[in-house]
């Protein structure tokens, strides 16, 4: 159980720092488009600590439920981001 809370912590706290990294490296001014890097990069350390966590064997990825789980919350969060964007780009042309 607390395989799948760690990991899903983790995964929305990398997916978080990607995307406001992404929107602040390109939308911000000259000073906050440092922080925008500095977020993308923690994001992708992240993304890399996920990709190679079974062989850091904090977490035991063999059970079938934690893959489950797992693709249920990525598949919440995208759902989830993709509607907020669908959201506001109806907002913008509004």
């Amino acid at each position: 159980m607390m395989d799948i809370i760690f990991s899903m912590g983790l995964v929305g706290f990398m997916l978080s720092m990607l995307g406001m990294g992404l929107l602040i490296a390109y939308y911000g001014s000259s000073k906050t488009r440092n922080v925008g890097v500095g977020f993308l990069l923690l994001g992708i350390v992240l993304a890399y600590y996920l990709v190679e966590m079974p062989s850091n064997h904090l977490v035991d990825t063999s059970d079938v439920v934690f893959w489950n789980g797992m693709l249920a919350f990525i598949g919440g969060m995208t759902g989830g981001i993709i509607g907020i964007v669908i959201f506001l780009i109806a907002i913008i042309k509004s």
